[in-house]
């Protein structure tokens, strides 16, 4: 059994000096933690605050002004002997410690976090556990946090691991930073793309890495074409992985008109520039999704097998009691200024990798430009 509260020091129960926010997951997972980290400065404004994050995720935290410091896992490079990579892995654990933190928060089910978070030497460690399996991860933790049932998003689900009374209540509001050096960069390379300075920009994020997660090259390459036939100046982007590239290739090779290119250009930082620039955000449920609603900027989102409810963009400030924005399982839905688009089908979301899991989802596949275009016309409208 984890140790009761009880057991702990009043003093580290009542204020923690510092504070390890732990997220072992992917780019969007990283940024959405940021409403923890602002309820815990909020709350525990002396404390330091540390997040420990997956190696090449910290730019979805740097610069977040509740953060006092950001450090990655360590990875194994190409080459590297074991004993090598084991030498480096037990310095970073050394520095691990040498932090001092009093209170470890793993804000996932996976063993990284927990283990991470016992070997920090924290003498408060929080945590969630799924399932009954791989019951020694329960003695690594001090406070175990009960899995409540049902869906909720996935900014709220982070809210559940703060037990203690918060009178100062809860920070909403996901952050990106990015610094003017990159809005430079951004403003080089639309320049560089034919832009003129004055034309009202949409980006368009076609591509994720995991391809049952995108939505037609031809129903893309038709609202691209729409937009081009209003005026816009559209911006084409996705990750820099050749896959990716490949398929944005493919997707403007199908438009009529010439949309603009930073497909693969772009840093993270750099990503958030120039979706701060635009009028609104199209693409699918992917990391530029989540950064793109972080700066304000009307996201209409194309969702397959996802839960938008646990996933939607998120709606900064949203004040609602519920569990989610997005209190439906599926269909279109609105978190002003934000608009997730799902087919209204019994088997969505199924929460896998296409159907039955061959990579294709026939929910993304069937969506056609006529479900897609009116929202559109909605959001610019406004």
């Amino acid at each position: 059994m984890p140790l009761p509260l009880a057991f702990l020091a009043p003093e580290v129960m009542r204020s923690p000096s510092r504070i390890l926010v732990i997220k072992s997951r992917h780019l969007g997972d990283v940024l959405l933690t940021g409403p923890l980290v602002s309820t815990l400065r909020r709350n525990h404004p002396g404390a330091r605050i540390i997040a420990l994050v997956k190696a090449g995720t910290t730019a979805m935290l740097a610069g977040h002004p509740h953060l006092d410091e950001v450090r990655a896992f360590p990875v194994r490079t190409a080459g590297e002997s074991r004993m090598a990579f084991g030498w480096r892995w037990f310095l970073w654990l050394r520095q691990l410690r040498g932090l001092g933190c009093d209170w470890a928060i793993n804000t996932t089910e996976g063993d990284r976090g927990i283990v991470a978070a016992f070997l920090s030497g924290a003498w408060r460690r929080t945590g969630i556990i799924k399932g009954r399996g791989r019951r020694w991860r329960r003695w690594l933790l001090t406070e175990v946090v009960p899995r409540i049932e049902g869906e909720r998003h996935t900014v709220v689900g982070h809210f559940e691991l703060l037990t203690d009374p918060l009178p100062f209540g809860r920070d909403r509001s996901v952050r990106m930073a990015f610094a003017d050096e990159d809005a430079a960069r951004v403003e080089e390379l639309l320049r560089g793309e034919g832009w003129d300075g004055r034309q009202a920009l949409v980006q368009v994020h076609p591509t994720s890495r995991w391809f049952f997660k995108c939505w037609s090259d031809a129903g893309m390459a038709r609202v691209i074409d729409h937009l081009l036939s209003l005026g816009m100046g559209v911006v084409l982007t996705s990750g820099p992985e050749a896959r990716e590239r490949e398929r944005l290739t493919a997707i403007e090779a199908a438009c009529r008109g010439r949309p603009m290119d930073l497909g693969g250009r772009l840093s993270l930082p750099q990503l958030a520039a120039l979706s701060r620039r635009c009028r609104f955000f199209f693409g699918v449920d992917t990391a530029p999704m989540h950064l793109a609603a972080a700066l304000g900027v009307p996201v209409v989102g194309i969702f397959g097998p996802s839960s938008v409810t646990t996933w939607g963009p998120w709606p900064n400030g949203w004040a609602g009691e519920g569990r989610s924005p997005y209190p439906e399982p599926r269909g279109v839905q609105e978190a002003f200024p934000h608009v997730a688009i799902q087919k209204d089908w019994p088997c969505v979301p199924c929460q896998r990798d296409g159907c039955e899991g061959s990579k294709r989802s026939a929910c993304l596949e069937e969506l056609t430009p006529e479900e897609v275009l009116p929202i559109l016309e909605k959001v610019l409208a406004r």
